[in-house]
């Protein structure tokens, strides 16, 4: 896992991991057919609506590695929506004083090799520690006001060209500061594909959205169950409609329940109690004959910035302190 620590301008932030990426690792675009070039130039557009601010850093990405914004732009917005897309297990828990967060990520194990932690810190925006298989978009991350968001994809039965989740992620960590403001920032997105996001803030408010270019449902915590968690299904009947399933071979309805059964036995949550959850073998996935499954696992303590991660199939001793994030504040205050 790369750890790259990003700050200054949106367009300082990408050439300097564009030009970094080209020097250290010869990187280029992949070829795209044309269906998926097509598909993220229309996205693209798009993006520049929704978010220009990280258009400049794709000008500055691209510049770095001697390409077009457009063809990098294409690529970035078409990825987990016509390829490969992770299978996820997520859930937040609202104590009385903390709010802990917990999420894993499956992918192909492949997909190691891209992974990243990034200390992103644009200027006149929130800092942030996010995780992604994919430079400049993100998957997950905690920002410096104690928001964290998360995705778990749904496969949808449709497909728009608008704004994927990576960008809808980094939007929400660069700009909210509460559970509110996400919510409604991801409802008002024409979005690409469907998706569940999982969004908690340290005061306890906690929602998921369950997202789709048709339609968007929000569910919140039911009185006396302090917490919310997802995997790769929609939930509520009106949304199901827009689910075509078919995700039964990443043991997505097993992790559900194994979640629902786990938060509903614990009256608090910490830290230790969500790596516990995490690397249970019910929720941590080690499909082998797929060669599929957990490439990172992240626990938090909203209020605390407390952060630790596992960056292969999780343990509870195998999370690693994250300290970046306590260091830019730390570093900005002097």
């Amino acid at each position: 896992m790369y750890h790259p620590r990003l700050y200054g301008s949106f367009h300082e932030m990408g050439l300097k991991y564009g030009t970094l990426l080209s020097e250290k690792a010869n990187f280029k675009i992949p070829p795209m057919n044309s269906q998926r070039l097509d598909f993220g130039l229309q996205s693209y557009r798009e993006l520049k609506t929704f978010y220009p601010e990280v258009v400049e850093e794709i000008e500055g990405f691209a510049q770095g590695i001697g390409d077009r914004p457009e063809r990098l732009g294409a690529f970035l917005l078409s990825l987990g929506v016509l390829g490969t897309t992770g299978q996820c297990s997520v859930f937040a828990f609202a104590n009385g004083d903390s709010v802990i967060m917990a999420r894993n990520y499956d992918m192909l194990f492949e997909y190691k090799k891209f992974t990243e932690s990034s200390l992103i810190a644009p200027t006149d925006k929130y800092a942030y520690i996010s995780q992604s298989d994919v430079f400049i978009g993100r998957a997950d991350g905690i920002n410096e006001k104690g928001l964290s968001i998360a995705m778990s994809f749904v496969n949808g039965t449709e497909t728009r060209p608008g704004i994927s989740f990576h960008f809808i992620i980094r939007k929400v960590l660069e700009n909210c500061d509460s559970t509110e403001k996400a919510v409604a920032l991801i409802r008002n997105t024409k979005v690409s594909s469907a998706n569940n996001f999982l969004i908690a803030d340290r005061n306890g408010s906690i929602a998921v959205v369950e997202s789709a270019p048709q339609k968007s449902n929000i569910r919140y915590p039911k009185e006396g169950k302090p917490f919310l968690y997802i995997t790769n299904q929609f939930i509520s009947p009106q949304m199901k409609v827009f689910d075509r399933g078919k995700v039964e071979w990443s043991q997505s309805f097993e992790r559900y329940d194994h979640l629902k059964r786990s938060l509903l036995s614990l009256k608090t949550m910490d830290m230790k109690k969500a790596k516990g959850i995490l690397s249970d073998k019910c929720i941590c996935l080690n499909l082998k004959k797929e060669r599929f499954g957990t490439i990172w696992s992240v626990v938090a303590n909203l209020n605390t910035l407390q952060i630790e991660r596992a960056e292969t199939l999780p343990k509870v001793t195998n999370y690693k302190p994250e300290t970046r994030l306590d260091w830019w504040l730390k570093k900005t205050k002097m």
